[in-house]
């Protein structure tokens, strides 16, 4: 947090982030808030799946993607969607097929729900704001013929970029395509599961739309670089990354402990 300078994080991860009180017990809790609807904490949370990558971690993998989404976005909308990126690099660990992550997405969130209840914590304002982000995956899902695990006739993503753009906004909230904790994800998914094994692909779809493109683009690297690895990324586009060094020792020191002498 000591080189913020240029950078632009979002109204909620400010406001979430000053209201943290390290040090005290409970401190990591922060007020219910119903504006924090945004991306930052679900653009934050694939590490917790490389965590807990294990099917049978699944119940730390949602305390913990619930608790560190609403140190900083407070609302399901903003909370879940942490989870949804911490759930679906489990999967792709697991080597999960693509067309199974939704659905067990839609599987795990009464799971998230018992917990959030649970903690006692603004248990009614975050109840009466719990079910938007169930429907509107639901209806994506409806929508792609993937509700039933993969078992229909698959709706492909438009393949116009100026196609795309009108699509996702049906995804969004006001029309900003991947602002939100819940189409984010979503907008990722869309265009992992469109690009298959090609880096480019990806770009097109998660990166180069008119949307919120770097939060939907960062997410979807790192699945697509959990299943493909940097093989196919172009050199320029990794070689040189700000802190390169330090995110792979953090990458080792994250392996290590979710893997220990497995690995």
């Amino acid at each position: 947090m000591k080189d913020m300078e240029n950078r632009k994080p979002g109204p909620s991860s400010i406001l979430g982030t000053s209201q943290l009180r390290p040090g005290e017990e409970g401190g990591y809790r922060i007020p219910f808030n119903p504006n924090a609807l945004g991306c930052g904490a679900a653009m934050r949370s694939m590490c917790i799946g490389l965590r807990y990558p294990r099917a049978s971690e699944l119940t730390e993998l949602i305390r913990v993607s619930v608790e560190s989404g609403r140190m900083t976005h407070h609302h399901p909308t903003g909370y879940l969607g942490a989870l949804t990126s911490a759930l679906f690099t489990a999967f792709a660990v697991q080597g999960r097929p693509l067309h199974e992550w939704g659905p067990s997405l839609l599987e795990t969130l009464p799971l998230a729900r018992e917990y959030v209840r649970s903690t006692g914590v603004d248990i009614d304002p975050n109840m009466d704001n719990w079910d938007f982000f169930t429907e509107k995956w639901r209806w994506y899902l409806e929508r792609r013929g993937l509700l039933s695990g993969g078992s229909g006739q698959r709706v492909r993503s438009p393949a116009s970029p100026a196609e795309r753009d009108c699509e996702y906004r049906t995804f969004a909230i006001a029309g900003w395509a991947g602002r939100s904790g819940h189409d984010a994800p979503m907008i990722a998914y869309d265009a992992l599961m469109e690009a298959g094994g090609s880096w480019s692909q990806l770009c097109s779809r998660a990166m180069f739309h008119g949307g919120d493109s770097d939060s939907t683009g960062v997410i979807a690297g790192s699945w697509w670089g959990y299943i493909y690895g940097l093989s196919a990324v172009p050199a320029g586009n990794h070689e040189f990354l700000e802190y390169r060094e330090r995110l792979l020792n953090a990458a080792d020191g994250l392996y290590n402990v979710a893997w220990g002498e497995q690995g």
